[in-house]
């Protein structure tokens, strides 16, 4: 009985040492990124618009969280480049290693998971275009410490 005890009560220690913490969001984020606009944006047949964002993410909170966004650059293969857009973070949850969020609207939705010091996902932006709704959609990452590709 004492000894059903003690491997009862190691294996609960191991269970417990071995256990994943839960992911955090917390923190600042280098975020790099992707976006492919809708065919009817195509710079010309099979070419496709495309832009490619970085900057810094600054989050705070738990399972809902907010922050800001900072030192965006957003380059397109239209040859067209913004610098320096900031802007703030809402709608952050975070349950269960998913984390969803939003740049400024609604309308730029970031979904992915997060493991250790990086995240990704997708993010679609959906912006009012020439015919109604165009969606553009693509993919992002987001790294703490380091450099994310």
């Amino acid at each position: 009985m004492k000894r059903t005890a003690s491997l009862t009560f190691a294996a609960a220690l191991l269970a417990l040492t071995c256990t994943e913490p839960s992911p955090s969001v917390g923190g600042a984020w280098k975020l790099v990124g992707s976006l492919t606009y809708p065919a009817d944006f195509d710079l010309s047949a099979g070419q496709p618009y495309v832009c490619a964002d970085t900057g810094t993410l600054s989050l705070t909170g738990g399972n809902a969280f907010s922050g800001t966004y900072d030192s965006l650059t957003i380059a397109c293969n239209t040859g067209g480049r913004t610098t320096g857009s900031n802007g703030v973070v809402i709608n952050g949850a975070l349950g269960g290693g998913t984390v969803s969020f939003n740049f400024d609207t609604p309308a730029l939705l970031f979904v992915g998971t997060v493991h250790g010091d990086s995240m990704g996902g997708t993010v679609t932006d959906s912006v009012n275009g020439f015919a109604g709704m165009e969606v553009a959609s693509g993919t992002w990452s987001a790294c703490q410490g380091r450099v994310c590709h």
